[in-house]
């Protein structure tokens, strides 16, 4: 799974926030993932070991934010000379 993939968590219900969330990476053992709460992105986690299930999590497709969010962050470095 990749950076920026959206997920649906069938575990939450209708109003459940996290029930889609879009996928950050994994850390020890949680995934973590930025949901949308009260109209504000939250940091959310959930165990590693739940997603071997695919009948609880499912992907159903991909932010382009994320790719904004890289090529911001690249126009700035290749603005300064600093890009590597």
């Amino acid at each position: 799974m990749k950076i920026g993939t959206i997920i649906r968590n069938h575990w939450a219900g209708n109003r459940n926030p996290t029930r889609f969330f879009i996928y950050l990476g994994s850390s020890g053992k949680y995934v973590n993932g930025l949901g949308l709460v009260n109209g504000r992105l939250k940091k959310v986690q959930f165990y590693k070991s739940d997603f071997k299930d695919r009948n609880i999590f499912e992907i159903v497709g991909y932010s382009t934010g994320i790719d904004v969010l890289k090529n911001d962050i690249k126009s700035h470095l290749e603005e300064n000379n600093e890009l590597r």
